[in-house]
């Protein structure tokens, strides 16, 4: 599972408040070294910024006939609690895919995964709410930085580009643009 891979995903209408994609679960294998690659089972999978880790459920673990490789403590809303770990491979929507990866097994309610921050800050994750609808948006590995404060002044001053200093500042100061919103593009 090498390379650069992303998937967005756009809401059929308005805006969502819990972000869930389908996914593809297996046995935990190496891609590049393993001749016949087990059939990933389909999942829903939830998608929690709150959450350290990714979590599976008992379905998860006995359709897959998975066995437990540790033990760890689980901290959750609940108080905590031992729980087993298990290792697998992972299949986003588009094929973007983690092998060997360590999860633990957890109660979810309506699904079956919880991708957490292990696999969320492998990449870049980013959510849109333009027009009310939802666009969530995921590429790994990262590849560049995202900084919306850095692209938003880049775009307000794109709109003054065409002023010369001493022009009026269309903003309504009655001032020139080089004493105004020009000295922002210095």
């Amino acid at each position: 599972m090498n390379g650069f891979q992303s998937f967005t995903l756009k809401s059929p209408g308005g805006r969502l408040l819990v972000l869930k994609t389908e996914c593809g679960v297996s046995v935990a294998f190496n891609p590049d070294t393993t001749i016949v690659h087990p059939k990933p089972e389909k999942y829903i999978a939830i998608w929690d910024t709150g959450a350290t880790g990714t979590v599976i459920t008992k379905k998860v673990v006995d359709n897959l006939g998975l066995k437990p490789i540790a033990k760890a403590i689980s901290y959750h809303a609940n108080g905590s609690s031992e729980v087993n770990v298990y290792a697998i491979n992972l299949i986003l929507p588009n094929t973007v895919g983690f092998s060997t990866l360590t999860v633990t097994e957890g109660i979810l309610r309506n699904a079956d995964v919880l991708i957490g921050m292990d696999v969320i800050t492998k990449g870049d994750f980013s959510i849109t709410n333009v027009n009310n609808n939802t666009v969530f948006t995921f590429r790994y590995p990262s590849i560049k930085e995202i900084d919306y404060t850095k692209e938003g002044k880049e775009l307000e001053l794109a709109k003054y580009k065409h002023l010369r200093p001493n022009d009026i500042c269309p903003c309504g100061s009655h001032k020139k643009f080089k004493h105004c919103h020009g000295a922002a593009v210095r």
